[in-house]
Order: C-alpha cells, then sequence, then structure tokens
C-alpha cells in the first residue's frame, strides 16, 4: 500500500506517467481486465441465484439479483473504457 502512496505522490513527471503516456495499450487492457472479472463475477452469480456482499454474507432474492445486475453493468462498463 505504501507504494501506490508513493506512485501517487511523484507528480506527473514520474517515470511510470510517462510510461503510460507512451503505452497507453495497457491502460485498456487493465481495463479490460477489471471489466471482464467484474462482469464474469455478476453473471456467475445471476446464474446461481445468489450474490455475496464484501464481507462475504449471502445476498438471496431481488437484492441479490440487483446486485449481480449491477456487477455485469459495471463490468461492461469498464471494458467500453477499455476499448
Amino acid at each position: 500500500m505504501n507504494n501506490l502512496v508513493l506512485l501517487a505522490q511523484w507528480g506527473a513527471d514520474s517515470p511510470v506517467n510517462e510510461w503510460l503516456n507512451e503505452n497507453p495499450l495497457v491502460l485498456g487492457l487493465l481495463a479490460l481486465l477489471i471489466g471482464a472479472a467484474l462482469a464474469g463475477s455478476g453473471v456467475y452469480e445471476m446464474r446461481k441465484g445468489l450474490s455475496h456482499d464484501r464481507y462475504g454474507n449471502e445476498i438471496k432474492g431481488g437484492l441479490g439479483k440487483m446486485t449481480s445486475i449491477l456487477r455485469v453493468a459495471l463490468g461492461a462498463a469498464a471494458c467500453a473504457f477499455g476499448v
């Protein structure tokens, strides 16, 4: 976690930011990876019929289905951003 704080404090002229400016495909692929994982998780939980919250508690019924649909939608949005 401390490395992320240091990365954020380096600023716009840091070597990592310069490399990312030269290679924007990396950010797109990262967004696609995150979006695919999120959408896949949502589809899996929708087919399974129950969802889990961030604490591991099971969510059943309409709220579980809504959570799964939200995950699929956010995953699709992340994939669209990556493209």
